[in-house]
C-alpha cells in the first residue's frame, strides 16, 4: 500500500490503526507507541484487537489534523515525535480520511456539531489505552481550535497544547451573517450540500504548485501532500457542507472568539502563527490568542498556513521551538515528581 508515496520518499506511519464505533459510524485513528519499531509497510494496516499498553514513563503526543486532512498527511510529524521517544496518536476526524463520509457530494466534509469530533477523540484516546496518561495536543488549523476545546473539556488529561495556524475563526466575516445564512440554507434541505457557488477543482489542477497558493511558499511541501491520493483517492476531501459551516461558526463564536473562555484556559500553549495567513481569519487569531494567559507565541513573517510544509528555514525553526517547549514540560514534570 502507498507505493507511490514511498517512491516519492514520503515517510510511512509506523504504528497500527485503531477503529472505534461512535455515533453510528466508524472512526479511525493511528497509534504508534514509543519504543515500538515500525511495522512492515505491507502489514501495518492490520488492525490490532487490543492496543499495546503504553508505558507511563512517556508522554503522548496527540496530533489533531485540520479540515479535510487525514492521518497519512502527518506521517513526517508522527515520525518526528516518535523518534523523540513519545507515543503518538493521530485521528481521522469524523467525515474525513477513513472515518466515513456524510456529505451529499463525495468530497464534501460534513458534520452538524464539533462536539461530535471531541467525543470521537475521547473514544480513540480510550481505545489506544491512554486514559490516565498526560497528553500533549498538536493541532493544526481546525485541529488547533479543537485542541483548545478538548483541553478545556478534559483538563485532567491535557498537559499542554501546541497550535499551528489555529482556526480561532473561519475566514469569512461577519460571524452573525454566516450563521444566519447557513441556518436559512440548512432549513431549505441543503445541510449536507456544499455552499452555493462552491466549485470542486480537479485533483490534476490543485496538486501543482502555484506561487500564489494560500498554503505554502515551498513547492515540495505543497505537492507532497497530494501524492497520497495516487494510492488512496478515497482519502481526498474538498470543501465543507452547509452543516459544517454552521458547526464551525457556532463553535468559534462560543469558544475561540470568547475572551472569558480563553482566559480560563490553564494549560501551557505554544502557538505558531503564519505571517501571511489567508486560510483562517488572521485578525481573530491575533486578538484571540492574546487572551490566553499561559501562551508562547511565535510568528513566522511571510509564511503561509501550512507551517509544517513551509520553507526549510521555517520548519527547522518550528521544530526547534517544539522540542524546547516539550523539554521544558518534561523538566517541570520532573520538578513536580521530586517535590512530591
Amino acid at each position: 500500500m502507498f507505493d507511490w508515496a514511498r517512491s516519492a520518499g514520503l515517510p510511512m506511519l509506523g504504528g497500527h490503526d485503531l477503529y472505534v464505533y461512535h455515533r453510528d459510524a466508524s472512526v479511525r485513528a493511528h497509534f504508534w507507541p514509543a519504543g515500538q519499531a515500525a511495522r512492515n509497510p505491507d502489514e501495518k494496516y492490520v488492525v490490532d484487537a487490543i492496543a499495546p499498553a503504553p508505558s507511563n514513563a512517556h508522554k503522548t503526543i496527540v496530533i489533531l489534523p485540520g479540515f479535510t486532512e487525514f492521518c497519512e498527511k502527518y506521517s513526517a510529524e508522527v515520525l518526528h515525535f516518535h523518534e523523540k521517544g513519545y507515543h503518538v496518536l493521530i485521528i481521522d476526524w469524523p467525515g474525513q480520511g477513513q472515518s466515513g463520509h456524510f456529505g451529499r457530494h463525495p468530497l464534501a466534509v460534513h458534520c452538524t456539531d464539533f462536539d461530535h469530533h471531541l467525543s470521537a477523540l475521547d473514544a480513540v484516546v480510550s481505545a489506544a489505552g491512554l486514559d490516565g496518561h498526560e497528553l500533549v495536543l498538536f493541532g493544526h488549523s481546525m485541529g488547533g481550535h479543537l485542541a483548545l476545546r478538548y483541553a478545556a473539556w478534559r483538563r485532567y488529561k491535557v498537559a499542554a497544547v501546541i497550535l499551528s495556524a489555529p482556526m480561532m475563526a473561519p475566514p469569512v466575516m461577519p460571524v452573525w451573517l454566516i450563521r444566519l445564512t447557513s441556518y436559512v440554507l440548512g432549513s431549505l434541505g441543503l445541510v449536507r450540500s456544499h455552499p452555493p457557488f462552491h466549485r470542486v477543482l480537479s485533483l490534476d489542477w490543485v496538486r501543482h504548485y502555484r506561487p500564489e497558493n494560500v498554503l505554502t511558499r515551498y513547492p515540495k511541501g505543497y505537492e507532497d501532500q497530494f501524492v497520497w491520493f495516487d494510492d488512496a483517492p478515497e482519502l481526498r476531501r474538498s470543501g465543507p457542507t452547509i452543516g459544517w459551516v454552521s458547526a464551525a461558526y457556532h463553535s468559534c463564536a462560543l469558544y475561540t472568539l470568547n475572551p472569558d473562555w480563553l482566559a480560563a484556559l490553564d494549560v501551557p500553549v505554544l502557538a505558531f502563527v503564519a505571517g501571511d495567513e489567508r486560510v483562517v481569519f488572521a485578525p481573530a487569531t491575533d486578538s484571540s490568542l492574546s487572551h490566553i494567559r499561559n501562551l508562547e507565541r511565535i510568528v513566522f513573517d511571510g509564511a503561509r498556513h501550512e507551517l509544517t510544509r513551509e520553507l526549510p528555514e521555517v520548519t527547522d525553526a518550528l521544530w526547534h521551538h517544539v522540542d524546547l517547549f516539550l523539554a521544558r514540560l518534561d523538566t517541570a514534570y520532573s520538578y513536580e515528581i521530586d517535590d512530591n
